[in-house]
C-alpha cells in the first residue's frame, strides 16, 4: 500500500508536467498556424500605418496664444499633410508644423507669410523704433504667428530653414464645433520687396 501511494505521488506531478507541456506545445501550434495566415497582412499593414505617417498626414496639436483667433490658446486638434513639404509646394499664407528653430524637440505652429526672395519689413529690437529689411535667404522661409502681438516667430529667431518644417495643416478636427478646413490666407503676407 505505501508502494503504490508513493508511486502515485510521483506520478501526478510528472502526469501533469506531461499535461502541460501538451497544452503549451497545442498552443504554440496553433499560434503558428494564425502567424503563418494573417502574419504577412499584419505585418503589410504596419508598413502602410508607418509609410502614412511618415509621408502622409499625422494627427498633432496646434497650441498656446500665436495662431489665436484661428486656433485656441489651450489647443486644437488638427491634421497635417506632409506631402506639399515634400513636394515643395507650402504657399504664402498656409499654415505650418515646423521644428523649432530655438528648440529643435519642440514644434511650433505659424503661417508663412513669406518665401525665399522676399523681403520682409520688420520692427527694429528694442524700444528705438523704426523697420528693417530683411531678405528671406534661399531654403527658408517666414514664419509669424496670426496674434502678431503674442507669437514668438521669425521676428525673434529670423528665416527658418524650409528643411525644418513637418507639413502642412489642413483640417481642424477638434473641437468638433469647429472643425473644418483650414484655409490659407495669403492676404496676411508681409513682403514689401520684389520676389526673384
Amino acid at each position: 500500500a505505501k508502494l503504490q501511494r508513493a508511486t502515485r505521488a510521483r506520478a501526478g506531478p510528472s502526469h501533469v508536467g506531461v499535461t502541460m507541456r501538451g497544452v503549451a506545445t497545442s498552443f504554440a501550434k496553433q499560434l503558428w498556424s494564425e502567424v503563418k495566415i494573417h502574419g504577412p497582412t499584419a505585418v503589410k499593414l504596419g508598413c502602410l500605418v508607418n509609410v502614412i505617417h511618415s509621408y502622409g498626414m499625422e494627427v498633432t496639436m496646434c497650441l498656446g496664444p500665436s495662431m489665436l483667433p484661428t486656433f485656441n490658446h489651450r489647443g486644437d486638434v488638427v491634421l497635417m499633410e506632409r506631402v506639399s513639404v515634400f513636394a515643395n509646394g507650402v504657399n504664402r499664407g498656409d499654415v505650418v508644423i515646423s521644428k523649432s528653430p530655438n528648440n529643435p524637440k519642440h514644434t511650433v505652429c505659424k503661417r508663412v507669410l513669406g518665401k525665399e526672395g522676399d523681403h520682409i519689413q520688420v520692427p527694429k529690437a528694442g524700444n528705438f523704433g523704426g523697420e528693417l529689411v530683411v531678405k528671406v535667404p534661399k531654403g527658408h522661409v517666414w514664419l509669424q504667428g496670426d496674434n502678431a502681438n503674442n507669437s514668438t516667430d521669425s521676428r525673434d529667431y529670423g528665416p527658418v530653414p524650409y528643411a525644418l518644417l513637418k507639413g502642412k495643416v489642413f483640417l481642424k478636427v477638434w473641437p468638433p464645433r469647429e472643425a473644418g478646413w483650414v484655409r490659407n490666407e495669403s492676404w496676411r503676407h508681409v513682403p514689401v520687396g520684389e520676389r526673384n
